[in-house]
């Protein structure tokens, strides 16, 4: 059976892992507010859809109150749907469909492109760096 030394071990490690739980809940992408109405600090969310490295729209995913479908240009029928909080390839007639395959994104950092149609969705949050030089 297990010692009392085996026991203490145990709850070290729980309460060890309880702790890094409730930690990163504090981190700075939780501070990211959906509807920034209520609370002015906090930054909205925005998706910057590309193609062929230019600019075609900017998406407030954060004020969206209802799904807009985009139709890009290009060799193969492409469609992005952006939905409130989110946005993704909805579908694509490309070869291998892969950016429909990446499904839904919504957080800063994230990514999803179309190799054959050669365009990107990419989530910024508002006021980031890197925005201003897509958008100038």
């Amino acid at each position: 059976m297990l010692k009392k030394g085996d026991i203490i071990l145990v709850l070290i490690l729980v309460f060890g892992i309880l702790l890094a739980v409730i930690s990163r809940n504090d981190s700075d992408e939780s501070r990211i507010s959906w509807n920034n109405a209520n609370d002015p600090g906090r930054e909205e969310v925005l998706a910057i859809i590309k193609q062929d490295d230019r600019l075609i729209r900017t998406v407030n995913l954060s004020k969206l109150k209802k799904r807009e479908v985009i139709r890009l240009p290009g060799q193969f029928n492409e469609f992005i749907v952006a939905d409130q909080k989110k946005i993704c390839f909805m579908s694509a007639d490309c070869p291998d469909r892969l950016c429909v395959k990446a499904g839904w994104i919504s957080k800063p950092g994230q990514l999803a492109v179309c190799l054959h149609n050669r365009a990107m969705i990419k989530i910024v949050k508002k006021g980031d760096k890197e925005l201003e030089g897509i958008t100038k």
